[in-house]
């Protein structure tokens, strides 16, 4: 097995600097040192913050794990990593298709399903973290805003900014008040692009404008003179190049031709009840309602994955028939997760693992961390008084590291805190599901209810179906997280030589050759795999 390892460091405010890279490296390798890893190179990014993916040495890592020089990426914590879940999820997955695994350094992450909650959890907690440093940003752009300063983006065509305030481009104007008096007298925007552009109006970068430039600039506000940005909206904040009624009549226009040009393929009449949470399992892609009509005249619902649809990707996946789609996961629902047997068991398991991550055996444990620092810290303070001045600076910056420690562990105990106050007893949980049990399963009002509101998303593949569970709410599971807990193993492409046409050939529940569904975990939630009728 290859036990090489690089580790990745990051600092990212003027409050921390290079002690704080050498820190987190001092700590990866000793980490390494004692699990026996074998660190063959360093990726560090300084001053850069790890909401965005645009790292430098963040994205030659991930280039470089191709390359299969390291099996492992150590990293001080997971939120130097990254702040944003979703970046996070997405370059994870990279790492794990170069046979890569992600190690933190002061957390402790197995690959038991617990432990894939508890690194949603703490991933959440970076990524709350970095959104509070943003609120403050946006606090301080909304007083600005509020004052009618543009406070930043980009300037729209027919502007300037000057001082901190948007002013008429006194060339560019008379192009977009011309370019509105068209569309609203009924022009195409492809002439009014076209004549734009003959006339050598260009965008911001010096380049042609486009489609997608003329209906921003169609659909803004500034042009009748209205600032909104930071939540903070001022009627006369810019100067306006068009009247409000000519804009208006724009608006309509715009509206209309949406309309029109957003004719949904399945019939009207039918309800499609997984709309919104049913994902191709081969593709990611979402699946959307689509009929047809057999050559006996009969008319037949599908839901067909949009990836195959618009050729975006190669996709085969076949389509799935409505009616059981939707009741074979209410059904399925209703056998594995609401049997009275099962219930109490799955509430005690999410009590159980709830109670050991953020219970109070978890809060006393990051107490005395935080006071064992204290104390430390303390009794540097009180040794620097008899060294010489010499000796100082060296104990000053161990001060410093350890109070950094400190702090960083208080913010968890508070996040801690809130988390055990909010937490779920086994009763409510077992109440909350039981709730859901009593029904027809031919009865639209009872899958509909088992569908809005327990299932939170749902991934077909051709010979099984993935199902993640609300437990009073949840964030929906996207598709690389589900890639990420069921296994890249697991989820196979689509055999290309079979014809197009739904894999569902019986109207029943599954015979008695099939398997025992499976429990997995995914942002939290629990998840059930359940294999495909044959």
């Amino acid at each position: 097995m290859n036990n090489n390892a690089v580790i990745y460091a990051r600092y990212s405010s003027h409050r921390q600097d290079e002690q704080s890279i050498e820190g987190q490296l001092h700590i990866c390798y000793d980490y390494a040192k004692r699990n026996g890893y074998t660190v063959v190179g360093e990726y560090i990014d300084r001053a850069i913050s790890g909401r965005s993916d645009d790292r430098p040495q963040f994205q030659q890592m991930i280039d470089d794990s191709r390359k299969k020089a390291f099996g492992f990426v150590i990293v001080y914590k997971l939120d130097r990593f990254a702040r944003n879940r979703y970046d996070s999820a997405i370059y994870k997955h990279k790492l794990k298709q170069n046979g890569v695994k992600l190690l933190s350094a002061m957390e402790q992450i197995g690959d038991n399903p617990e432990s894939i909650i508890l690194e949603a959890v703490l991933e959440a907690s970076a990524e709350y973290y970095s959104l509070e440093l943003a609120q403050k940003v946006r606090r301080g752009r909304a007083e600005s805003a509020a004052k009618g300063k543009f406070v930043g983006g980009g300037v729209p065509i027919g502007f300037k900014a000057e001082n901190g305030y948007l002013v008429l481009d006194e060339q560019k104007a008379p192009y977009i008040k011309w370019a509105f008096e068209q569309y609203a007298q009924g022009v195409p925007k492809r002439e009014i692009i076209d004549e734009l552009n003959r006339r050598g109006l260009r965008n911001r970068k010096g380049k042609p404008l486009d489609h997608n430039a003329i209906h921003r600039v169609l659909r803004s506000e500034k042009y009748v003179g209205v600032l909104e940005q930071s939540g903070v909206r001022i009627e006369g904040g810019c100067p306006a190049i068009i009247d409000r009624a000519t804009f208006d009549l724009v608006q309509s226009r715009l509206d209309l031709m949406h309309r029109c040009g957003a004719k949904n393929t399945a019939a009207p009449e039918v309800e499609y009840l997984l709309t919104g949470k049913v994902f191709c399992g081969h593709c990611g892609y979402s699946m959307h309602g689509v009929s047809g009509t057999g050559k006996t005249g009969n008319k037949w619902y599908y839901y067909q994955c949009t990836g195959r649809r618009k050729k975006r990707n190669g996709c085969r996946k076949r389509h799935e028939k409505k009616d059981f789609l939707e009741w074979y996961i209410v059904e399925q629902t209703v056998n594995y997760i609401l049997a009275p047997e099962r219930v109490r068991i799955i509430a005690a398991a999410v009590v159980a693992e709830y109670e050991k991550e953020f219970g109070s055996d978890s809060l006393r444990q990051l107490e005395n961390q935080i006071a064992a620092l204290g104390r430390e810290v303390d009794k540097y303070i009180d040794t620097m008084v008899d060294l010489p001045k010499s000796a100082r600076p060296a104990l000053a910056e161990k001060i410093e590291r350890l109070t950094d420690e400190k702090e960083a562990l208080e913010v968890d105990l508070a996040k801690l805190r809130v988390a055990n106050k909010i937490r779920l007893t086994e009763d409510e949980i077992v109440a909350w599901l039981r709730s859901f049990c009593k029904g027809d399963l031919f009865d639209m009002d009872f899958r509909r209810r088992i569908i809005d509101v327990l299932v939170n998303s749902v991934f077909v593949f051709d010979d099984k179906i993935i199902v993640y569970y609300n437990v009073k709410g949840g964030k929906q599971v996207s598709y690389l997280e589900m890639l990420d807990s069921y296994g890249e193993e697991g989820c196979p492409a689509p055999d290309e030589d079979l014809p197009p046409g739904s894999t569902f050939t019986t109207f029943g529940p599954p015979n008695a050759t099939i398997v025992e569904p499976a429990l997995i975990f995914a942002g939290g939630l629990i998840g059930v795999v359940f294999p495909r009728p044959v």
